[in-house]
Formats: structure tokens, sequence, C-alpha cells
């Protein structure tokens, strides 16, 4: 789907879920280079920002939140290629595409002002992510939930591990980009000194939010990381006495075969010629298993 916008001083084409045959229409209509296409219907394109001097046209692609896609990618591109005249943008999904259009009321007076509108409007959902994912964390690493493991606890925790490793990877690739943008933009779009001035500090200022977004992802990855580091450490000192508990019980109940053993044997054994030699195996067997089990409580209360 595409739309046009006419604004003050250029147009602004909006492209949804793109189709092959509409973004030939667009590329030929603004003579945009061909390799654009590629970089809008590419839903694995990574975040970068050049200038084509052929075209003279400059490209920008950042990775923002997939929420309404089917698709195991936490992330999807947005794509943003502009010269002086035209900004064109290209996105997959509803939600992206009701985001990006939330711009079409407002009056931008330069085309770059417009572009970084788009990307605060990109990056206030990552912020809102951080909030339930740090919500989660909070939740799995308090004190009184590392007695309640359960699987269900271990299988979101996993998820939300690598949840991060996108949302880190993405945030990374964006803060990159955006600090490719500049140059970019200062090679394609006329601009006089004072103008050239705001724009370095509008990226500066967008730098300093992709980066705090980056820092803050990192360290959620950290608590997650550590938390199921702490639920692995819990689980492994639980069989470590499951398996103490175990191999003592097992050596507890191998001694009444083997006192049986012996005086099951037709050889001449100590207080086996009487008739009541049984109660006397039956003594010998308890007072093994009460010695054991007596050694066994010692050791543990001098632990």
């Amino acid at each position: 789907m595409i739309k046009e916008h006419a604004l003050n001083q250029y147009r602004w084409v909006e492209i949804v879920n793109p189709q092959e045959a509409e973004l030939t229409q667009v590329i030929s209509k603004y003579q945009f280079p061909e390799k654009f296409k590629d970089y809008m219907m590419d839903r694995h394109e990574q975040p970068r920002a050049t200038f084509d001097a052929l075209s003279n046209a400059g490209v920008l692609v950042v990775r923002a939140l997939a929420t309404d896609l089917d698709t195991a990618a936490t992330t999807v591109p947005v794509f943003l290629g502009f010269n002086d005249d035209v900004l064109i943008t290209a996105c997959h999904g509803q939600t992206l595409s009701k985001l990006i259009n939330q711009q079409a009321n407002v009056t931008y007076s330069t085309l770059s002002d417009h572009i970084f509108a788009i990307l605060r409007a990109i990056l206030r959902p990552y912020f809102d992510t951080l909030d339930v994912i740090s919500q989660q964390a909070e939740q799995f690493a308090g004190h009184s939930r590392m007695n309640r493991i359960s699987n269900r606890r271990l299988a979101v925790i996993t998820f939300l591990k690598t949840k991060l490793v996108y949302l880190r990877s993405a945030a990374a690739g964006n803060l990159v980009a955006l600090q490719e943008l500049q140059d970019v933009l200062k090679q394609k779009l006329t601009m006089t000194a004072d103008l050239s001035r705001q724009v370095s500090q509008q990226v500066a200022d967008l730098v300093i939010e992709y980066r705090q977004c980056q820092s803050m992802f990192d360290v959620q990855a950290g608590v997650v990381s550590e938390t199921e580091a702490a639920y692995g450490n819990i689980l492994n000192n639980r069989l470590n006495q499951t398996m103490k508990f175990l191999t003592v019980w097992s050596l507890v109940l191998a001694v009444p075969p083997i006192v049986s053993g012996f005086y099951g044997m037709n050889v001449k054994l100590p207080l086996a010629d009487h008739s009541e030699a049984w109660l006397d195996t039956l003594v010998i067997t308890l007072g093994l298993v009460l010695g054991m089990v007596i050694l066994y409580l010692w050791q543990n209360k001098k632990q």
C-alpha cells in the first residue's frame, strides 16, 4: 500500500507492506537507485545509513519492534530514503504503519525534522518493552521466588534471555546507523551553517537516547543472565542434596542383604548354632543400620 503526502517543502511517500511492483513504480518515478528496493523488501536488513552518490540520495535503515507480525523475529527493518525533495518510508505491519503515520498530521520545517520525529517514534516502544522486561526480571529475581523454581519459570527466563539477544542486537545496530546518519544528512541535504549545527545537535540528542536504550538492555540482559545462573546453582544444589540422600539410604538399605547373605551361606558363623539365631541377625542388622544413621546425622550436624 502506498500513500503520498504533499507537504510544504517536500513529498512524503509512505509504503506499508511493500510489494515489488509498487516499489518498482516508486523508484522509477522518483529516480531512486534500484538497490533501495532490496532494502525495502528484505525483512532481515540490518541497520545502516549510507549515501548513494550516483542518484544523490541517502538511505537509513533501522530496526523497529515487530508487535503484530507473524514472525519469530523480535524486530523488523524500517526504511527511510530521502533527497532534498522526497522522503520515502517503508515498513512491515499495521502497528508500525500507525506509528509512522502519526507524523503525517504534523508540519515540519525541514525534511530532517521529519526523519528525527520518526526515529523518536520508533524508539518509544523500545522503552515500553524495557519496562515490561524489567518488571518480569524483578519478579523472578526476588529472594522469595528463588525457592519456588518451576519449569514454567525456567521457560519464561529462557524466553526473556532470547528476546533480549534480538533487542540488544537491534539497539546496537540502530545506534551505529544513527551515528552514520549525520554524515549522510550533510552529504545529501542542502543545509545552511545554522541548520547544519541544528541537525548535528538533534543527531547528538538522538544518539544519547539510543545509547541509553542500549545500555538499559545490557543491564536487563545481565539481570536475566544472573537470575538464570542463580536458578541453575539452586537446582544443582538440590540435585547434589538429593544424590547425597539417595546414596546414604542406598548404603543403609544394603546392610540387611549383606547380613542375611552371610548367614544364608552353608558355613559356620558366630551365633548360628542355636534356634533363635534369626533374632541375632535382626539385632545385628538393626544395630548396623542405626549406627550408620547416627553417623550420618552426626556428620550433617558438624557441617
